[in-house]
């Protein structure tokens, strides 16, 4: 049985989860035996105990010391290079190495350490080595030579949509670049079906998100005005998220808490906020209670179409706005800091969705899951089938 290793996975994160355990499930279906590498190893764990997790070598203190300001990356490189390539470590012991899912490449996260591990797999190691289903953001200079550096050794580079493919391909001659969608299709089980709504039950997630100069003030005045127009149409809101309910990590409870106050908005029975953590499954269960969802997080609206429920969304980086393009439903998306004059039009559209609308939405959700399966068995017939060489 062949072996694939996962790395630098957020699974706390419900929307990471997402694209994570598409992946893992169009693996198990192929018998390779999956592991992961992941940060918080002990939290994680605990939520699921029954895969094999590794401690991210990324975000470590003695990472964050060498990469603070860039002043001794040379040391964690030389340090990572013994380790990974000396040692006994779980990149030896697997066959093939698969940068997560959903890993934003962007230089506010940072790209050098998780290219220079995937560039050592490939290079010392002979690993079959890819990037699958990720975004290419805006990168600065020194970052965009970073990446063609280490990213033309790779067999493959899947990028999730065309803005990201357009992107990189300006910034090298890359001759290893794919395109494909969102990982989270590949969770989709073939039974989805179009809900006939009647009730008025609203799950809406928010975040902080103050990057590529967004504003909260101007956010907060967007959703300001969507609550205010679900209020005065009898609908009850939950504030929920994909990331919510960890000790020190992400809670976007936080982030609805402080919107509710700047807004004098008091919890009761039309509004409410949900703290608690889900995993993935549990998470996706919650969401079927809903007739709605209007989400900044991406994955907290696609998890709702993909457990056939429409959703809603406040575009804060380019991926949210592809997505709801190439699912044809770019009439359900604003921008993060849009005050859009027919908001209320698409608000009102949204809501009142007929059975047939939303089931045109829901065949396009089951398409593209389709088209996402075909293209990693594509991925899998040219790269996992054959030997590593």
């Amino acid at each position: 049985m062949r072996k694939v290793l996962i790395d630098n996975c957020v699974p706390l994160n419900n929307g990471d989860a997402a694209l994570i355990f598409g992946l893992y499930k169009q693996l198990k279906e192929k018998k390779f035996d999956i592991e992961f590498s992941c940060l918080k190893k002990e939290e994680v764990e605990k939520v699921y105990p029954n895969y094999k997790w590794h401690s991210s070598h990324i975000n470590t203190l003695f990472y964050r010391i060498c990469f603070k300001k860039n002043l001794l990356v040379f040391l964690w490189k030389f340090f990572i290079f013994i380790k990974l390539t000396v040692f006994n470590n779980e990149y030896k012991s697997n066959d093939i190495i698969i940068s997560a899912p959903g890993g934003y490449i962007h230089s506010y996260y940072g790209i050098e350490a998780r290219m220079y591990i995937l560039y050592l797999c490939k290079k010392w190691l002979h690993k079959q080595v890819g990037i699958y289903s990720q975004s290419i953001g805006h990168l600065n200079k020194r970052d965009q030579k970073i990446l063609y550096k280490y990213g033309q050794y790779l067999d493959f580079i899947f990028v999730r949509d065309e803005v990201s493919y357009k992107r990189i391909k300006s910034y090298g001659d890359f001759n290893n670049i794919s395109l494909t969608k969102d990982a989270a299709f590949l969770l989709l089980d073939k039974d989805l079906q179009a809900k006939n709504i009647s009730g008025k039950k609203v799950a809406l997630s928010v975040r902080k998100w103050n990057h590529e100069g967004r504003n909260m003030q101007t956010y907060y005045h967007l959703l300001h005005k969507i609550v205010e127009y679900l209020l005065k149409n009898n609908y009850e809101i939950t504030f929920l998220s994909t990331c919510q309910g960890i000790s020190g990590y992400t809670d976007d409870s936080e982030t609805a808490e402080d919107f509710l106050r700047k807004y004098n908005y008091k919890q009761g029975k039309n509004i409410k906020i949900d703290k608690k953590y889900y995993d993935l499954e549990a998470l996706q269960k919650e969401i079927r209670t809903f007739d709605f969802v209007i989400g900044t997080r991406l994955h907290m609206c696609l998890l709702s179409l993909i457990n056939g429920v429409p959703s809603f969304n406040i575009s804060y980086e380019e991926k949210g706005a592809e997505s709801f393009n190439y699912l044809n439903i770019e009439t359900f998306t604003v921008d993060f800091n849009s005050t859009p004059e027919d908001l209320t039009e698409k608000l009102q559209m949204f809501l009142t969705m007929d059975l047939i609308e939303k089931e045109k939405i829901m065949e396009k959700v089951r398409d593209i899951s389709k088209e996402q399966k075909l293209i990693f068995y594509d991925l899998y017939s040219s790269n996992f089938e054959r030997k590593a060489p």
